[in-house]
């Protein structure tokens, strides 16, 4: 859809174009061709600077080792220590009683002004025994992977309340001149 947008005005152009060469007899034809061929030019550097303009932009986020690094892991024998020395820090961490270490990579493509889309995904998901030590790999690939449910214990701090008047009127005195003038 897109495509034909911008096409669009170049058929027209090209179209006129022909026209007016067919009927050249009548018109005088240096000063009518030079004006086409300029006419045409334009309509194609403007299609193709669109076109590009359109162009997908790709950003890949998170990190996930790569295969021979995962296959230096050892099940039943590699700890948590290990593996951060070989793999390196993963998304969710906590040197607690956490079982599993998970590692995120995602690909998102945007086009021009629309949503950005995620394009790929992997995770790599690393569970550990009661002793810490590697039990099971888990990786998976692609946008509809299977998903991971990470259950995690958040702790909501509302703070403190403030009220309209406390929130206008609680900075009085915290300012000197000093933070203005610089």
């Amino acid at each position: 859809m897109l495509l034909r947008s911008v096409l669009d005005p170049v058929a027209k152009a090209v179209i006129i174009y022909f026209f007016l060469m067919s009927h050249a007899t009548k018109i005088p034809t240096p000063k009518i061709e030079a004006l086409m061929r300029f006419i045409l030019l334009i309509s194609y550097i403007l299609s193709t600077i669109a076109i590009v303009a359109c162009a997908p932009i790709t950003k890949v986020s998170g990190y996930v080792p790569l295969q021979e690094e995962i296959e230096e892991l050892r099940v039943g024998s590699s700890t948590k220590a290990d593996i951060i020395t070989i793999l390196g820090e993963p998304l969710s961490y906590s040197n607690d009683a956490s079982d599993f270490m998970i590692y995120v990579q995602q690909e998102v493509e945007t086009v021009a002004f629309l949503r950005p889309k995620i394009t790929d995904r992997v995770i790599v998901k690393l569970t550990f025994d009661e002793s810490n030590i590697l039990s099971k790999i888990e990786r998976s690939s692609g946008v509809s992977g299977k998903p991971l449910v990470i259950e995690k214990s958040i702790v909501a701090s509302e703070g403190r309340k403030l009220t309209f008047w406390q929130q206008m009127f609680g900075n009085i005195g915290n300012f000197s001149s000093d933070q203005f003038l610089d």
